[in-house]
């Protein structure tokens, strides 16, 4: 995730800097095989040791960081367009865009709304526990909207793009909302202590 944000930023820093190029093209190569070495080795563990995979997702801490995952996927799809698109084509760049960006949209849905809801319903999580991480499963539908709104000019215009572009919307609606929320808790949480 933190590699693909520094290719996007590189490739977006308005101010041109000798090397900048070449850096934010060696980081996105790195940033795409940590990428697929990330998937593999989370579903072999995933396969292979599932009770401790399950045990994660049931911890108070660690459950938040499973929305890492959908962000690292958006971030290096946005990073594959802006940079990668040099070096494997713009339609290949895009085309890995789509799917990273799908993949997730979905995920990051689906953490946005599972985890908070495990947290009210099955964990047992006093008032005073909320911090920082609370944020990374609600995070991913605004990356969602974000990288969303790099592939609407790659859309037909109409319909479909018209849809894309509300959806995007409401994704950054759905996260704005939930991470007030969870702003909120944290701060009250360092008032009080």
């Amino acid at each position: 995730m933190g590699t693909g944000i520094l290719v996007v930023a590189g490739a977006t820093l308005p101010v041109h800097v000798p090397g900048l190029r070449v850096f934010t093209e060696v980081v996105w190569v790195v940033a795409a095989a940590l990428l697929v070495t990330l998937i593999v080795a989370v579903s072999v563990q995933w396969f292979r040791h599932p009770t401790v995979a399950r045990g994660h997702v049931r911890n108070p801490q660690m459950a938040h960081f499973y929305g890492a995952a959908p962000m690292a996927l958006m971030t290096v799809g946005s990073a594959t367009m802006l940079v990668g698109a040099d070096l494997i084509g713009e339609r290949v760049a895009v085309d890995i865009n789509w799917v990273l960006w799908s993949a997730g949209t979905i995920g990051g849905l689906y953490t946005a709304v599972s985890i908070p809801y495990l947290m009210f319903t099955q964990l047992n999580v006093g008032p005073d526990a909320a911090f920082g991480g609370w944020l990374m499963p609600v995070v991913p539908p605004m990356v969602s909207a974000a990288g969303g709104a790099m592939l609407l000019p790659h859309m037909a215009p109409g319909t479909g793009r018209t849809t894309m572009f509300f959806g995007c919307l409401a994704m950054f609606g759905l996260s704005l909302i939930a991470a007030l929320i969870i702003i909120t808790m944290i701060w009250s949480r360092l008032e009080i202590g």
